[in-house]
């Protein structure tokens, strides 16, 4: 049986008290808050729809400041 994407991205967990915070934590600058205040409220409401449909919100490999995809859970 196929694992759910709620399950599969759970390896990606950090911390972070909102999806405001873990973008700010985890988000590369130059392609989040780098872009400017307008382009800023659409990703982060983009990322809020998310998590809210899907439960969590992940950050891929190539926009973490880690270099390594990120999850949130609440």
């Amino acid at each position: 049986m196929a694992q759910s994407s709620y399950e599969a991205f759970k390896k990606y967990q950090v911390e972070a008290d909102s999806i405001e915070d873990f973008i700010r934590k985890y988000g590369k600058h130059d392609r989040y808050y780098g872009r400017g205040e307008e382009y800023m409220k659409v990703c982060l409401a983009s990322h809020k729809k998310d998590f809210e449909k899907y439960g969590f919100d992940f950050i891929t490999h190539h926009n973490s400041k880690t270099g390594e995809t990120v999850s949130y859970y609440a």
